[in-house]
């Protein structure tokens, strides 16, 4: 069985103060990315190790119109929804220990097992040089986006891999998908 821990912050805070503090855990090992969801666009940034987010020209990332985020890795994601004035509650789940991020624990999920979990994204890769680390999707129908991975090349495509987990119902035994974390980015 896997347990889940999960740990979210006591009250409301900023996007900003939200990545700083969990910017550790989500620049260890592996490149953190984040999904960036403002009214005007979707974007991805990459995390830095002081919690600044890096977009494809290479800048920090203004979040004054961000109203969510899901910024993730190998190991941990964190959520954070925009509730009034740029504070919003934020929630990290992650299956190591977590103990150190945001302030309160949430109760631990103990999973009965796991699907690995695959999204396609909209658009086929472009044949173009991009600053270093980032490759390029397009759709006509869409438009384009740029997306925080190397190796993407002409009409490849790039997934969005997760974990669901699964929990039995208590009272049935009926098994359901009851949570999923982002783990990653990942070129067919």
């Amino acid at each position: 069985m896997l347990v889940l821990h999960g740990r979210t912050s006591s009250s409301d805070i900023p996007l900003s103060k939200a990545l700083e503090n969990c910017a550790a855990i989500l620049s260890k090992d592996s490149q953190g990315i984040a999904l960036l969801y403002a009214p005007t666009y979707c974007h991805f940034a990459k995390v830095q190790s002081d919690g600044t987010l890096i977009d494809v020209q290479g800048e920090i990332k203004n979040l004054d119109d961000v109203f969510e985020v899901r910024a993730f890795n190998k190991t941990s994601e964190l959520r954070w929804l925009n509730k009034l004035n740029g504070q919003g509650k934020a929630v990290l789940i992650s299956e190591v220990d977590i103990s150190q991020y945001l302030q309160e624990s949430i109760s631990q999920l103990t999973a009965l097992n796991t699907i690995k979990q695959e999204y396609v994204l909209w658009g086929e890769g472009l044949e173009n040089s991009f600053q270093s680390g980032w490759g390029k999707l397009a759709k006509s129908r869409i438009g384009s986006i740029y997306v925080p991975i190397t190796g993407l090349t002409a009409n490849k495509r790039v997934y969005l891999t997760a974990v669901e987990y699964l929990k039995a119902d208590e009272e049935y035994g009926n098994v359901s998908v009851v949570e999923e974390r982002l783990i990653g980015l990942k070129v067919k």
